[in-house]
C-alpha cells in the first residue's frame, strides 16, 4: 500500500493525480481485503481506506467550490473532520496541488 492509505494522516498530494489515487483505492477495495498494511505506521482496517477516499473527495469538492466562488485557497481552513489528523501542515499544499491539477485538467 505504500503511502496510499495512512489512517488519520493528511496524505501528501504534492505530485499526485487525485483521480488516479481514488481509482486505485477503488481497485484495492474490490480485492475484498480486511487488513491494510501501509508503508509506515500501524496495520489498519478497510475503514482507513474509506477515510482517505473521503478526504480526497472532500478536498476536490472544496477546491472546486472555492474556484467557482473566486475564493482564495488561503481562506480555507481544515474541515473539522480532519482537524485532529496528523500532518495538518499538508492541508494547504494539498489544496494547492488539487487546484493546479484541476486547472491542468481544464486545459487538456
Amino acid at each position: 500500500m505504500g503511502d496510499l492509505v495512512l489512517s488519520k494522516h493528511h496524505p501528501v498530494l504534492m505530485y499526485a493525480n487525485p483521480q488516479q489515487w481514488l481509482d486505485i483505492l477503488d481497485k484495492v477495495e474490490q480485492l475484498d481485503i480486511e487488513i491494510i498494511v501501509p508503508g509506515h505506521g500501524e496495520v489498519y482496517s478497510l475503514n482507513a481506506l474509506h477515510q482517505v477516499r473521503a478526504y480526497i473527495t472532500d478536498l476536490l469538492q472544496i477546491v472546486t467550490d472555492a474556484a467557482q466562488r473566486n475564493q482564495g485557497l488561503d481562506e480555507i481552513t481544515v474541515p473539522s473532520a480532519y482537524q485532529d489528523w496528523f500532518f495538518t501542515t499538508y492541508f494547504k499544499s494539498n489544496l494547492q496541488s488539487i487546484y493546479e491539477w484541476i486547472e491542468k485538467m481544464g486545459k487538456d
